[in-house]
């Protein structure tokens, strides 16, 4: 079984002739193709995503990794839904400049997704999907995309109270321990 080395693929020709091929269709541009709706998308997630989980975390008593994993899970959920339209867009425009790759990559049978749609940026995009899709169109696909990040999000959110609580344990016995040190020697 082959191991992955990255230099390997790095220095392969594919890799080379891929590169040099994509660099001229699209020129150092084409590498951040959907650059503006993730940046733009990624602000209102991430605060949405942090004011949910700490307004379910206070609503419960304790502290614990399944409160902080349902928090996350429901949070990362709600957070996802809202931001989907600019996570849509980001997608079609990464596919756009891409498929025309395989397209004119020798040995691919990529369908070249650029002949039926066209988007000049994130504005044309919105307008084009809008208009000839509706609005529907920006929800395609939304349902593995939100258990992905509501599973992922719950998990990060229960390993890091896990790991903090078990941090704030270790201290504060270590702290404890100190404590008694001093009482005991005077």
């Amino acid at each position: 079984r082959p191991v992955f080395n990255p230099v390997i693929l790095f220095l392969s020709f594919e890799f080379r002739l891929t590169y040099v091929s994509f660099s001229r269709n699209h020129g150092l541009k084409g590498f951040w193709a959907g650059i503006c709706p993730a940046i733009i998308q990624i602000v209102p997630y991430m605060g949405i995503n942090f004011a949910l989980y700490d307004m379910f975390t206070r609503l419960s008593d304790r502290h614990s990794v399944f409160n902080a994993g349902a928090a996350g899970t429901i949070s990362g959920g709600v957070s996802k839904i809202i931001v989907y339209p600019l996570d849509t867009v980001k997608k079609r425009l990464q596919a756009q400049t891409f498929s025309s790759l395989l397209h004119s990559t020798p040995g691919t049978a990529a369908v070249n997704l650029s002949n039926r749609y066209h988007y000049k940026g994130m504005v044309d995009c919105i307008i084009q999907t809008a208009k000839e899709e509706s609005i529907f169109a920006f929800y395609r696909g939304m349902v593995p995309s939100v258990m992905k990040n509501a599973a992922a999000t719950g998990l990060t959110f229960a390993f890091f109270t896990l790991s903090k609580n078990c941090l704030e344990a270790a201290h504060d016995s270590k702290i404890n321990k100190r404590n008694e040190n001093e009482t005991n020697d005077r």
